[in-house]
C-alpha cells in the first residue's frame, strides 16, 4: 500500500542519509514518526523520535541534517546528526589506523580522521490514514540496513554492516538505493526483534541445526 525508500549521498545531499516515503494509500498519513534505535558501536541503545507531521500522497524527503525538531549538526552519539557516518571524526573515539579497517584502505575521500566505530540504527515508522480506502487506520514499518524489503545489507547510513565509518559503503556516487520497506497496515507487533536479535536467532539456529546433526549421527553409530 506504501513503501519508504532510503539513499545515501543523493538528491543534493551530500555524504548523508535520506528516506523518501511514497505514500500511495490515497490519503494522508497523519501524525507520522519515526524512531530510531542505534544498536552498534558507540550509539549502541541510543534513540531518537522525529514526528515527520502530515505526508500527503507522491513522494515526501527527509534527509538527516535537516530532520524537523532534532538536532542536525554533526556531533557525537546523535542518531539524527548530518554526516551521520563522520560524527566521531577527530575526536578521541575516532581510531587510529592507516587503512580504515578495510583490505583495499580507506575510501576515496575520507580517512583515518573519520575512521570510528559509529553504528547502525533500525527505524520504526508509524501513522494513521485520513482519507481514501484506509481512511482512520494505523500504519507502521520496522527496518534497518540488516533487515529490510531488499533481503540484504544496505549501507544507506554510510556504514558496513558491522557499523564502521570509513567502508566501501561510504561512497558518493549518489545513487538511490530503492525500497528499504514496505508499510503496512495495523500497529508495530509486539516483539519485533530488532537487527541484533536477528543476528543472535540466526546464530541460535546455527548451533541447534549443528548439535541436532551430531546428535544424529551419534544415535546411528549406536
Amino acid at each position: 500500500m506504501a513503501t519508504i525508500g532510503g539513499c545515501y549521498d543523493c538528491l543534493g545531499n551530500y555524504d548523508t542519509p535520506v528516506l523518501f516515503f511514497n505514500n500511495t494509500t490515497g490519503g494522508t498519513l497523519n501524525n507520522a514518526q519515526i524512531v530510531l534505535n542505534g544498536y552498534q558501536g558507540l550509539n549502541n541503545g541510543r534513540t531518537a523520535t522525529v514526528s515527520l507531521g502530515s505526508l500527503g500522497s507522491g513522494t515526501t524527503n527527509f534527509a538527516w541534517g535537516s530532520l524537523p525538531g532534532v538536532p542536525g549538526g554533526t556531533t557525537p552519539f546523535s542518531l539524527t546528526a548530518y554526516d551521520y557516518d563522520d560524527e566521531f571524526g577527530g575526536t578521541a573515539y575516532a581510531i587510529p589506523t592507516n587503512d580504515c579497517g578495510q583490505p583495499a584502505g580507506c575510501v576515496a575521500g575520507g580517512g583515518p580522521y573519520w575512521y570510528a566505530h559509529t553504528g547502525n540504527f533500525s527505524v520504526t515508522f508509524t501513522a494513521t490514514v485520513s482519507g481514501g480506502q484506509y481512511d482512520g487506520q494505523s500504519v507502521y514499518s520496522v527496518f534497518s540496513p540488516q533487515t529490510n524489503a531488499t533481503g540484504g545489507f544496505i549501507g544507506w547510513e554510510g556504514l558496513d554492516p558491522n557499523g564502521y565509518s570509513e567502508s566501501p559503503y561510504d561512497i558518493h556516487s549518489g545513487t538511490v538505493t530503492g525500497d528499504l520497506a514496505n508499510i503496512f497496515l495495523g500497529t508495530v507487533p509486539a516483539g519485533v526483534p530488532e537487527p541484533a536479535t536477528w543476528g543472535m536467532m540466526i546464530a541460535g539456529f546455527g548451533l541447534v541445526a549443528g548439535a541436532l546433526r551430531v546428535r544424529g549421527r551419534r544415535v546411528a553409530a549406536v
